[in-house]
């Protein structure tokens, strides 16, 4: 049951349950006259999305100060999300899912007010506030979008969706919330790059745990036979093994689960899929001169390092310092090593750091995974998992 009062703050699990497909509400999007919501989008939506349940409109422009715009889509609600209290949980949950399926930042108002009113100037505005996008300059939104890219996104919301609403509620719960997870760390990637790199790595581990058991990764002491032998002529030695083993069962192998569960549900011969950050705009710019084509902005150069130029033991590793760069940030508060936040290097950036080991003027390179890397591991590999899943 919801609050009856949202206070302008979210409860997730809230979202969650709204979001859930009812199978005694209707089975088409709600006709534009009936209640709606909206999503606060980074980018220009230039046509309809629809899924089985509901659609997502194409977007409001609103220009704000300096090179400041706000994209607010419409989504008709199915039947079982009209409550005009509750209404606004289901697109908080949509949020979540579109954002996981897109890759991109998407907000939702934290009330439903806005729904049960016109969409005069004055609720345009209000809802502008809650999510401006930098249109231009440094660092702006590429808040335009291809066909193919929108095509991309459509197929990939409407595969999660159906995949989510093939499970039984407590097995969606747990995707649900992983799926959360990679929502916020997109949303906060620009107001604290390390919090959002936490997040995407935190949205993988307890995917990774239920998936990749215990058991497969722990380490047999190739000794303990020996020292078995030993305790049966001698009491104490038994109980110091009972001891070490105790202290054993007490490591749960989080990390090498980790780089278990990506190395298997998004192996690096799948990071090919993972666009070019200006592949957007090399296929924007075809669609308005067919003639032209920068397709070479794309294109590996020399200095760049690709998963093929990696050996199996080094994207391990790789993995393994992505983990142990998110625990520093859970224990220490220390961010990630990462000190170029936008390139157009496809999918790792390299940094000298301090090498410890060598002396404090001493410093070494290092390969790290870019963000968007990260996001892609994170949403490939839940979602080829959740796949799994959902076929029983």
């Amino acid at each position: 049951m919801a609050r009856a009062v949202s206070a302008d703050q979210v409860l997730f699990d809230e979202c969650i349950e709204e979001f859930y497909y009812n199978q005694n509400g209707s089975e088409s999007p709600k006709s534009p006259q009936d209640k709606c919501g909206y999503l606060l989008l980074d980018f220009s939506l230039k046509e309809t999305i629809f899924t089985e349940h509901f659609s997502i409109e194409p977007s409001y422009e609103i220009i704000l100060p300096g090179a400041y715009k706000a994209f607010i889509s419409r989504v008709n609600l199915p039947m079982w999300a009209e409550n005009s209290l509750d209404s606004h949980l289901f697109t908080l949950g949509l949020a979540s899912v579109f954002s996981f399926a897109t890759g991109r930042p998407v907000k939702a108002p934290r009330d439903g007010y806005i729904s049960s009113r016109e969409l005069s100037d004055d609720a345009l505005s209000e809802l502008a506030i809650k999510f401006p996008v930098l249109s231009a300059g440094p660092g702006a939104h590429h808040t335009s979008i291809s066909r193919e890219t929108l095509t991309k996104m459509s197929t990939n919301i409407n595969e999660i969706v159906n995949l989510l609403y093939s499970l039984p509620y407590d097995k969606y719960k747990k995707f649900m919330q992983s799926i959360r997870l990679v929502h916020l760390g997109l949303n906060n990637k620009r107001e604290d790059f390390g919090l959002g790199y936490y997040l995407l790595v935190s949205a993988i581990e307890p995917i990774a745990t239920q998936a990749i058991k215990r058991k497969t990764v722990a380490i047999d002491n190739p000794e303990l036979k020996k020292w078995r032998e030993l305790a049966k002529k001698d009491p104490d030695i038994q109980k110091i093994i009972d001891a070490y083993q105790q202290e054993l069962s007490k490591n749960r192998y989080i990390s090498k689960r980790f780089v278990e569960f990506v190395l298997r549900y998004c192996p690096p011969e799948e990071w090919h899929y993972l666009e070019h950050p200006q592949e957007n705009l090399a296929q924007v710019v075809k669609e308005m001169s067919p003639s032209t084509s920068i397709d070479w902005i794309t294109s590996k150069r020399w200095f760049e390092i690709y998963p093929s130029d990696l050996g199996i033991d080094e994207i391990k590793t790789i993995l393994s310092d992505v983990y142990t760069h998110r625990s520093k940030y859970t224990h220490e508060g220390s961010n990630p090593p990462h000190k170029t936040i936008y390139n157009t290097d496809r999918f790792f950036t390299t940094e000298y750091i301090d090498n410890e080991s060598v002396g404090r003027d001493s410093s070494k390179l290092i390969t790290l995974p870019k963000f968007e890397l990260i996001s892609f591991i994170a949403q490939r590999s839940i979602s080829n998992y959740l796949k799994e899943v959902s076929q029983g």
